[in-house]
């Protein structure tokens, strides 16, 4: 069964992309079919965090296919991490994204996944991602214009009957003026699935243009993505530091 999750933010800026990609090549590594769509057409930029090559190498993008010059076929490339791309580019903005939600069906059956990186704000072109999807995971900083317009997109997706899985806090500093996890989710009434620290680890990953959890799998950033995909596979949460240690010796006394 394919289970199809939007991306969604209500703000620019917040790591949508970088999570995207991050939990593709996650996924991937679990064993799982997963395809990436870049769903920000007025902001296109997923295939540049995955490496791909320019227009000319990949001149068939999610643009043809929604105006129906192409398959969503046409339209993949294979990242060696293990998971498909399908890219948009800006080179044409005037696009219909209504369509998005029959241009996908082909690829139904077929993956796992499939993750939707969607456009910020609260528009079309983020409707179009959230209609296309079964669920949407929201993503926010530990700031208030950020929490605000998540709350705004969990409304929207409401709206659109969708589940709403939860929050990805992300670009987490640990400096005194950040809103801490506990307010953010009694702000939004919503749970954190995953909190992921800013490091120069993860700014080195978008210069390279490589997912995190491959430039760097034992930064504590990378680790809590991953968990965060085994999580959407319905795996139970590891136990790390005290909490496993305890479960160790519980279980000796046990045996």
């Amino acid at each position: 069964m394919t289970r199809i999750i939007s991306v969604i933010s209500g703000k620019g800026g917040v790591g949508k992309t970088t999570l995207v990609s991050n939990l593709g090549a996650s996924l991937a590594k679990k064993g799982k079919n997963v395809t990436v769509i870049d769903g920000n057409v007025t902001g296109a930029n997923l295939g540049m965090h995955l490496g791909l090559p320019s227009a000319d190498c990949c001149p068939i993008s999610l643009n043809d296919v929604l105006r129906n010059d192409a398959f969503i076929t046409q339209a993949m490339y294979r990242h060696p991490a293990g998971f498909s791309v399908i890219p948009a580019h800006l080179d044409d903005l005037s696009i219909d994204y209504g369509g998005l939600k029959k241009c996908i069906k082909p690829l139904i059956g077929a993956n796992d996944f499939i993750l939707i990186d969607s456009a910020a704000g609260t528009d079309k072109e983020v409707e179009a991602a959230i209609e296309t999807s079964d669920a949407v995971l929201i993503v926010t900083n530990p700031e208030h214009p950020a929490v605000a317009n998540a709350v705004a997109a969990k409304k929207l997706a409401e709206r659109k009957g969708k589940e709403v899985l939860g929050l990805v806090l992300n670009k987490v500093m640990r400096e005194g003026h950040e809103l801490t996890k506990e307010s953010i989710e009694s702000m939004t009434k919503m749970q954190v699935l995953a909190t992921l620290h800013d490091h120069r680890k993860v700014r080195e990953a978008i210069a390279h243009r490589t997912p995190l959890v491959i430039h760097a799998p034992k930064n504590r950033t990378s680790k809590a993505i991953v968990q965060l995909a085994g999580h959407l596979c319905g795996e139970e949460p590891q136990k790390q530091g005290f909490a496993a240690l305890h479960e160790q010796i519980m279980e000796f006394f046990r045996r």
